[in-house]
C-alpha cells in the first residue's frame, strides 16, 4: 500500500532544516586565514573546527568545518544567496537530495572569500549539506518542505510577498 503523504506538513517553513554542515578543504597553496573568511562570509559568525591532513603526494591538507543547527542562522544563510541561484537550486532538487533528506550545495570559494554567494562547480568549493526535516523521514517529503521553503526564500529575495 502506498502512503499517501500530506503536504500540509510541510506548509509551515520555519525550522525546514535541522542542520547545516558546512567543509572546505586549505591545500598548502592557500592561506588558511583566507579559506577561513570564506566560510565565515558564507555562514556568518560561526565556529570552525580545523583538522589536518595529507594529501595523496604527502601534501599538507587542513579540513575546515562548521555546524549550524540554529533554525535563524540557516535562515541567514539562505538569505544571503542569490534569488537566481535559489533558483537553480529549487530546479535541481531531484538532483540535490538524497534518500537519507540531505540537501546537498556546492559553493564557489573564491566568490565566497569576495563575500559572494554563488553556487559552484568541481573541488574548489564549500561543500554544504542539510539535513531536511521530513516526517516521516522520505525523500519525498524532504523534497516538498525543501521546495516550499526555497521557493519562498526566493521569491521574498524577489520582493514579493
Amino acid at each position: 500500500m502506498a502512503l499517501d503523504i500530506p503536504y500540509a506538513i510541510v506548509a509551515d517553513v520555519s525550522g525546514t532544516f535541522s542542520s547545516l554542515h558546512a567543509r572546505v578543504f586549505c591545500h598548502a597553496t592557500e592561506h588558511l586565514d583566507k579559506v577561513k573568511k570564506a566560510m565565515l562570509n558564507s555562514l556568518g559568525d560561526v565556529e570552525l573546527r580545523v583538522s589536518q591532513t595529507e594529501g595523496h603526494h604527502g601534501n599538507p591538507i587542513e579540513i575546515i568545518e562548521a555546524t549550524i543547527a540554529e533554525p535563524h542562522l540557516i535562515d541567514d544563510f539562505f538569505r544571503r544567496i542569490r534569488a537566481e541561484d535559489l533558483e537553480t537550486i529549487v530546479g535541481s532538487l531531484d538532483r540535490r537530495i538524497d534518500d537519507g533528506c540531505n540537501l546537498f550545495l556546492k559553493l564557489d570559494k573564491q566568490e565566497a572569500f569576495a563575500g559572494r554567494l554563488r553556487l559552484g562547480s568541481g573541488d574548489d568549493v564549500i561543500s554544504v549539506r542539510m539535513r531536511v526535516k521530513a516526517f516521516p523521514a522520505r525523500r519525498e517529503v524532504a523534497l516538498a518542505a525543501a521546495g516550499d521553503y526555497l521557493s519562498r526564500s526566493r521569491d521574498s529575495e524577489r520582493g514579493r510577498p
